[in-house]
């Protein structure tokens, strides 16, 4: 499963779920590019859930276009 989260300065960060779960931080932010798979997205979700972690999911639109958006990921 690859995930593409967007960094700082809107670069795109590709990460594995393993490299993801080992640097998540309760009650943190995480961005994902548009281009990361929301099936990929869902499965991430369940198993940080499986996990013990409360998850709020969310798409984050930015601009008029259709194809501005990103999706954000709450990890309480």
């Amino acid at each position: 499963m690859k995930l593409k989260l967007v960094g700082p300065n809107n670069e795109i960060i590709e990460k594995t779920f393993e490299e993801f779960i080992k640097e998540i931080k309760p009650n943190s932010f995480y961005y994902f590019h548009k281009d990361t798979s929301y099936k990929d997205l869902k499965d991430l979700i369940d198993k940080l859930e499986e996990s013990g972690y409360s998850v709020y999911f969310r798409e984050v639109k930015f601009g008029l276009d259709e194809g501005a958006y990103m999706y954000e990921l709450h990890i309480i």
